[in-house]
């Protein structure tokens, strides 16, 4: 697995966040110790670091980002301004009312469309949070009038020797979060993610809420994950490809320009291609492009993969030459032709897909074959990189001219 699918994976995704969490609360003491003559300046970096990230999430449009980040640049000032340990009733009343509707307008963020934070509809999110701490400043003026500390011992659980946080609240914190992680292991979007991190670390904040420094460390934990975001997001859109999720032609232009030494360049297409497109339609040309990508990830010989454009594909061999490489091209290319694709049609869908192999279908289709052709050129006989691909590609043309499925070294041809 390539590094780049590691830190994409679900399961780095959750993990990663959730051993940093751990490792805060089991270091919270040293930590707490080594910056507490730096008290002022930490408890001043959240709202620095959450401004930075609403700033940069409207033009990466990261809509998502924006809205989590102004939503907890509002808690966190709700905490570092309201709320004081010991928790007296009044401060009791907020604490419950911030850890029960920060975690409920995060998921509420993450069923609704990814939008920026300046459009009509971030504006109108921005202003349902203005009311809520409207209404949270009217329901408090009427509270604390009225003794609810009944409320508190008997419904909400304390535990002193634990936390400050009510068990009932630990508990819906709990299962918000578990939820929450559920649904980025089923679809892995970045939104996922971000809603992730933030109820995990806002669980981590208020279950720890009496600790110094823990509110301003967790929220600038969090913060610094979302500016991480940002940049992972803004890498993918401009170097990966997103329907193949290969490096794209930016990646492969960047990568030539440092090549030096010895090293093949292969270019690889699908044969008639715009044919079998106008067939079968483009969805399932897609799901060809993804297929193709997919065998070629698997055996790829130590050459590393492009998506070059339309249905062709780059593949670059470090330290080897054309003849050394011809064995893995060939691999390929019988291993495509040989893989049976079976194309489904439902009276029920109006797009036509492939079935891939391992999937379970219970109407049987035609099945069809696909072939690519490949032109292949080393440094050996040309040094510029430029020149080489040019190479690669006379080779796949000549590839193309000799009918196709096939491997052509420009230097033997």
């Amino acid at each position: 697995m390539s590094l780049y699918n590691l830190l994409r994976s679900s399961s780095f995704q959750i993990g990663f966040p959730l051993l940093l969490a751990i490792q805060l609360c089991l270091s919270q003491e040293q930590v707490f110790s080594l910056l507490a003559s730096y008290q002022e300046l930490v408890n001043v970096i959240p709202y620095i670091l959450f401004a930075l990230v609403i700033l940069l999430s409207q033009p990466f449009n990261q809509g998502t980002t924006g809205l989590v980040s102004l939503l907890m640049l509002v808690s966190y000032y709700m905490i570092h301004n309201w709320l004081k340990v010991p928790l007296d009733d009044i401060n009791k009343i907020i604490f419950v009312l911030l850890a029960t509707l920060l975690p409920l307008n995060l998921l509420l963020i993450h069923a609704l469309p990814d939008k920026r934070i300046l459009s009509r509809f971030g504006v109108t999110f921005s202003l349902f949070i203005l009311l809520q701490l409207v209404w949270v400043s009217i329901l408090l003026q009427h509270l604390s009038a009225i003794d609810i500390s009944w409320l508190w011992q008997s419904f909400l659980k304390p535990l002193p020797t634990l936390s400050p946080s009510p068990l009932m609240l630990i508990i819906l914190s709990f299962f918000i979060t578990a939820f929450s992680a559920l649904i980025l292991l089923c679809r892995e979007q970045n939104s996922d993610q971000i809603i992730f991190i933030t109820l995990l670390f806002t669980s981590v904040m208020l279950f720890s809420f009496n600790k110094p420094l823990m509110p301003a460390l967790t929220s600038s934990i969090t913060a610094i994950l979302l500016l991480i975001s940002i940049i992972n997001s803004s890498h993918e859109l401009a170097f990966i490809d997103q329907l193949t999720e290969l490096p794209g032609r930016r990646s492969l232009e960047v990568e030539i320009k440092h090549l030096s030494g010895l090293y093949t360049i292969a270019m690889v297409d699908i044969d008639h291609f715009k044919h079998f497109n106008d067939t079968y339609g483009h969805r399932t040309g897609d799901e060809v492009l993804r297929l193709v990508a997919q065998l070629m990830s698997k055996n790829k010989g130590r050459g590393k993969i492009f998506r070059y454009g339309g249905e062709e594909f780059t593949i670059l061999f470090k330290g080897r030459n054309a003849n050394q490489c011809m064995p893995y091209l060939n691999n390929l290319r019988t291993r495509v032709a040989e893989y049976d694709l079976k194309l489904r049609d439902y009276s029920l869908r109006k797009v036509k897909g492939i079935q891939l192999k391992g999937q379970t279908e219970t109407v049987s289709a035609e099945s069809v074959n696909i072939t690519v052709s490949i032109g292949v050129a080393d440094s050996i006989s040309e040094s510029i990189p430029e020149n080489v691909m040019k190479a690669a590609d006379k080779a796949l043309y000549r590839a193309k001219n000799g009918g196709r499925n096939r491997v052509t070294n420009l230097r033997f041809a």
